[in-house]
């Protein structure tokens, strides 16, 4: 059917009788300028016209041949359940009204004589055409309204002062699992939980009582799944008009995940306050390893720091499951084949740019296997990379992946702040160093230099007194002592320098080139050592020939019969301790033995020197250690009680002696980051082990 149009009233009226049908026409038009009126001869016709047309009422007879009245009303209600339908008959009857009525007629009229009765048929049409028209723009604001209100993400209800629900929406319906027309009609009580219920009731007699809108928020309720969600529902008054019930329009949006990011943020926040407070890169990694399980539920990350020299992202800090699937924590070299994991993490800390897989067996780009099923990478400058990774694919939202860049962004500023921290304590170590040579140069000046320069005066006076040339030679003995106490200040100032870049240097030819270096002809050295050791040469060349000194000086003067308490502290009228000679190695010479050809008693039988042990050649080995090596003699060896103080600066157990050399080998070791210790040698003599030292394959 054709729309008739809003203004006019089209009316098809059937009636077997044509002047009946004529008549009826020409003065409903006349009666009503609205109306417009076409004519059927019976039922069928009448059917076939309303096909092909709209009208905006029918008028029908009620005998009409073949079909009649009531069964063409049925068959109208069949297509057009809401076309308005007057029943216009000359047979009148109880009986005929109340079957009409069941069929579904709008309105019934007994014809009757006289023209009056057109009137009443006009306004009867007229009367309902407009209640049908009303009804209808009624029920298409109603489905505008549905419409719109289906459409809202929110949950949209109309719960009147029973607690009975006249609306919901489709979002509604869908949170407790079950449709609009389930709930439209029910209570509150029957569809919420008795908590939720009660609650409700009282905000919604607060809302009728006082006419004032009302704002919640973190009312958690569960869904249809069980699963909690956190509200902020609005209740507004609403009339709802056909009655005098009031009732309240409920907006309640669903903010679980807002209130989710917020409380991830927080968390991520008190995390992130941690990072300000680690002092090392191991305890800053773990700090955030720990902050992406507790805050993204992020099982499998970690960060893996560059190490330079292997070319390697590390491993610095993992969370426990890491181990739990690997049978050891991988570690990702540069040179990996393209697909692997370790080129997806090269790929992310060269670029610079962060990458996030949602599902990594669909992603191209990884072949190897991994425990991940989803992911995010994020470059840390120039120190390594974050993880950020789970089991389970699309375990992270886009929520999870700014705070993922927040924590690694954090991350990054920690570790910087952890380097220069080192940097600064470095410095700071650097500067106590130099102090502690500046006091011990001052010390030597005030102090050690005073015995040669009054030793010179006397001497200068002697000569002056008497003539006497001995004098001279005593002066320029103390002028030469002098000399060498300042070149080994100045060594000593020297080699505790920071080593800038250490190259690779052969030990043995090292070894023996210092070897060579030191002025002995009876003695020898066993090199026992094919290391290469990263070190300054010129440096390493220096503590190997003060370490060679001190073993001449010290392990040949004495038999290996000798107690090792002559070693190095003997009983010296210096008021300072000491233990090197002039030189700068260390001098270990015993006090009170007389090395002349004539054995000498040492207060008992037992400590006597015989001649032939003291032509003894000494024997200086250097080999390999645990972490570096050793210079080792098999001479005295050196008292226990004293081996804390010989590499201070000045500790000598002679008078003619500077007590720098072990100082500078000192120096020189925590110059390269070593470590130097002494103790007994199987030979019986002095071991000095060098340990803590990079060697080069």
């Amino acid at each position: 059917m054709t729309e008739a149009s809003q203004g006019e009233i089209r009316v098809l009226h059937v009636d077997d009788d044509p002047d009946v049908s004529d008549l009826t026409a020409t003065f409903l038009e006349r009666a009503d300028g609205r109306i417009t009126v076409e004519t059927a001869a019976d039922a069928a016709e009448g059917l076939d016209r309303l096909e092909d047309y709209a009208f905006d009422c029918v008028v029908s007879d009620y005998e009409m041949p073949g079909i009649d009245g009531i069964e063409f009303l049925e068959r109208v209600r069949e297509e057009c359940p809401e076309l308005p339908f007057v029943l216009f008959t000359g047979k009148g009857s109880e009986a005929v009204a109340s079957e009409a009525i069941s069929a579904g007629v709008t309105d019934y009229l007994q014809k009757e004589t006289g023209t009056d009765q057109y009137t009443v048929l006009a306004n009867r049409i007229a009367n309902a055409v407009e209640h049908a028209r009303s009804r209808r723009r009624v029920e298409h604001s109603e489905r505008r309204l549905r419409k719109i209100v289906d459409s809202l993400p929110h949950l949209v209800y109309v719960v009147d002062e029973t607690g009975t629900y006249q609306l919901v929406n489709e979002a509604l319906a869908a949170f407790h699992g079950t449709t609009v027309e389930a709930i439209e009609g029910s209570t509150v009580d029957e569809v919420l939980s008795d908590r939720a219920a009660a609650q409700f009731r009282q905000d919604l007699q607060s809302v009728v009582a006082t006419g004032e809108p009302k704002r919640l928020s973190g009312i958690e309720v569960a869904d249809a799944e069980g699963d909690t969600h956190v509200f902020e529902p609005q209740i507004y008054p609403y009339d709802i008009g056909e009655t005098d019930d009031r009732a309240v329009l409920g907006v309640t949006r669903d903010v679980t995940e807002r209130a989710d990011r917020e409380r991830k943020l927080e968390r991520l926040q008190h995390r992130t306050r941690a990072l300000m407070h680690t002092e090392t890169r191991e305890e800053t990694a773990r700090a955030a390893t720990e902050a992406a399980d507790a805050v993204l539920e992020a099982p499998l990350s970690g960060v893996f720091l560059r190490d330079e020299d292997s070319e390697r992202l590390e491993p610095t800090a993992v969370v426990d499951a890491v181990r739990e699937v690997f049978d050891e924590v991988p570690v990702y070299p540069r040179e990996a084949p393209a697909g692997s994991r370790a080129a997806v993490l090269w790929g992310v800390f060269e670029s610079g740019e962060p990458v996030r897989v949602d599902e990594v067996s669909e992603w191209d780009r990884l072949d190897e296997e991994s425990p991940a099923q989803s992911f995010v990478v994020h470059p840390m400058g120039d120190h390594g990379v974050f993880v950020v990774s789970a089991e389970r694919a699309h375990a992270f939202s886009g929520t999870d992946e700014v705070l993922a860049e927040i924590l690694a962004t954090t991350l990054e500023a920690a570790l910087d702040r952890t380097e220069r921290r080192a940097e600064l304590r470095r410095q700071r170590d650097e500067l106590e160093r130099k102090n502690e040579r500046l006091e011990a140069f001052t010390s030597v000046v005030s102090h050690d230099l005073r015995n040669p320069l009054t030793v010179l005066n006397g001497a200068i006076e002697a000569a002056e007194a008497t003539g006497d040339s001995e004098q001279f030679e005593r002066s320029r003995d103390a002028i030469d002592r002098m000399d060498t106490m300042i070149e080994n200040l100045l060594a000593l100032s020297r080699e505790g320098e920071s080593i800038a870049e250490p190259e690779p240097v052969d030990l043995a030819r090292a070894a023996n080139r210092a070897w060579g270096a030191v002025e002995t002809d009876a003695e020898r050295v066993a090199v026992e050592t094919d290391l290469t050791v990263r070190a300054n040469p010129e440096r390493l060349a220096r503590l190997l020939e003060n370490l060679f000194r001190n073993a001449v000086e010290h392990g040949s003067t004495s038999p290996r019969s000798q107690v090792p308490e002559d070693a190095v502290e003997h009983d010296s009228t210096d008021s300072r301790p000491g233990a090197d000679d002039a030189d700068g190695a260390s001098t270990v010479e015993p006090s009170g033995v007389d090395t002349s050809d004539d054995a000498v008693e040492h207060g008992d039988a037992d400590r006597v020197v015989d001649d032939a042990s003291a032509e003894r050649d000494l024997v200086v080995r250097v080999g390999d250690c645990d972490g570096g090596f050793y210079v080792a003699d098999d001479g005295r060896g050196i008292r226990e009680d004293v081996r804390g103080d010989v590499f201070d600066s000045g500790f000598s157990t002679r008078s003619d002696n500077t007590g720098f050399g072990l100082a500078i080998v000192e120096r020189i070791a925590e110059a390269h980051g070593w470590r130097v210790d002494v103790t007994d040698d199987e030979a019986g003599g002095a071991r000095f082990e060098v340990t803590g030292v990079e060697s080069v394959e």
